[in-house]
């Protein structure tokens, strides 16, 4: 799929599909990459290699999102039926709802009485489109379970007393929707910190509880935390304490999960260049998590870096998703998939929901490179020009902002600045 240059000035993706443009010959296929360069320097050229007898990873990755308080669904009809349509279309199957806030109101206003209504709605969203697998977080927690008695302190947790209360409202949750079978406990340990660091023990006594209520309704379902909150920092020592602690004391996870922004927090003021030098954040940590937790890692709430360059967005997510691929993560959750994920515009208008060029890179991976696809070895002579390749699909992911001459097969393809690229195989 060629799109025109008014196309790409509309912001819509650079993607071009369908291209057989490369030769298996004896199972190994080399392209040669010409990069634009300074008058002044001589021009350098960029191997690509791609064996495909040489098996590396089967993937794991899908990418999902998280619905939150935007409410994209009450924007202009015809735009919130582009958005539906365009989440089925990527592939876009898990798609997570908390159980209060971001969208939802509280469930529980007072002790054993409950109203279902917007989490119904929300959860109705999700089953509305082909092959969704709904997903629930439990958090937050009623006012009347917290300490200052307000619904909307989000930043708070559930006081003592009321734990076996929020475990309970949690199984009711999971009883009213037999058909979610995937559950987060709680979100970035909100209100779960001593002046010492995170209150790790008081956050597992509320895990537990909640983990027991839920299992023991439920057993088949799949539960999974701690939601550990990253920022954009390495793994600490007090981090590895809190998950060694929580590991030990926990009744069980089913996965680990953590949530990141590679910006750090708060985000901006970051450079392209210095994003794109980072994009192995992810990976880097889901590595740490997999050998530490020895369990199955989602991010659950994944930011890659972003500029006003639509293309730099795109193409910086890429290489994020590349690398998390490559480290075996299982999920990674987009927030807000019409706001902070970026995958579309607003739905305030009839002309809104349209994708954007991150949408079609999510399209790309969750059609071509998801759970099961069988990947091979890649070798490139810059770390500025990445690819993912299987038997069906190649992707060339161009991390310049200038552009590219892709030889293949001896032939010349041009690859813009930030462009991805996928292409067919043979």
């Amino acid at each position: 799929m060629k799109k025109t240059n008014a196309a790409r000035r509309r912001g819509l993706p650079v993607f071009r599909t369908g291209v057989t443009a490369v030769a298996l010959l004896a199972g190994v296929l080399t392209a040669g990459l010409l990069a634009d360069s300074p008058a002044d320097e001589p021009a350098q050229d960029v191997s690509v290699t791609v064996d495909d007898q040489a098996p590396s990873v089967v993937s794991k990755l899908e990418i999902g999102v998280t619905h939150t308080h935007a409410m994209w669904e009450n924007g202009h009809p015809d735009a919130a039926a582009r958005v539906k349509k365009g989440l089925e279309e990527a592939r876009i199957r898990y798609q997570n709802q908390h159980i209060m806030g971001w969208g939802a109101n509280n469930p529980e206003p007072s002790d054993g009485v409950y109203s279902w209504s917007s989490l119904d709605r929300r959860l109705d969203l999700i089953r509305s489109m082909a092959n969704a697998v709904p997903l629930i977080t439990f958090c937050t927690a009623p006012g009347w379970m917290k300490a200052s008695g307000k619904d909307w302190n989000m930043e708070e947790r559930v006081v003592d007393e009321h734990v076996q209360d929020f475990a309970d409202l949690c199984r009711a949750v999971a009883l009213r929707y037999p058909d979610v079978g995937y559950f987060q406990i709680w979100n970035e340990f909100k209100g779960y910190w001593t002046k010492g660091g995170r209150d790790v023990e008081r956050f597992t006594v509320m895990y537990d509880a909640v983990y027991d209520a839920v299992k023991g309704a439920r057993p088949e379902a799949k539960i999974g935390g701690p939601y550990l909150p990253m920022g954009g920092r390495s793994v600490s020592a007090d981090d590895r304490q809190a998950i060694d602690y929580w590991r030990q004391h926990c009744r069980g996870a089913d996965f680990f999960t953590f949530d990141g922004w590679l910006e750090g927090w708060p985000p901006g003021g970051k450079t392209e260049d210095w994003m794109m030098g980072r994009t192995r954040f992810f990976g880097d940590l889901v590595k740490e998590f997999q050998t530490t937790t020895e369990r199955p890692v989602w991010i659950s709430e994944f930011y890659g870096g972003r500029s006003n360059n639509p293309q730099f967005t795109a193409a910086n997510h890429a290489s994020c998703y590349y690398h998390a691929l490559q480290s075996g993560a299982r999920l990674a959750l987009l927030w807000d998939g019409v706001g902070l994920g970026e995958l579309f515009t607003r739905t305030g208008t009839a002309e809104g929901g349209q994708p954007t060029p991150h949408y079609f890179v999510v399209q790309a991976f969750n059609r071509h490179f998801g759970p099961g696809t069988q990947l091979y070895q890649t070798r490139s002579s810059s770390d500025d020009i990445e690819a993912l390749a299987s038997r069906a699909k190649i992707m060339l992911i161009n991390k310049r902002p200038s552009t590219v001459k892709v030889r293949l097969a001896g032939k010349e393809l041009p690859l813009e600045g930030y462009e991805v690229r996928i292409l067919d195989t043979p």
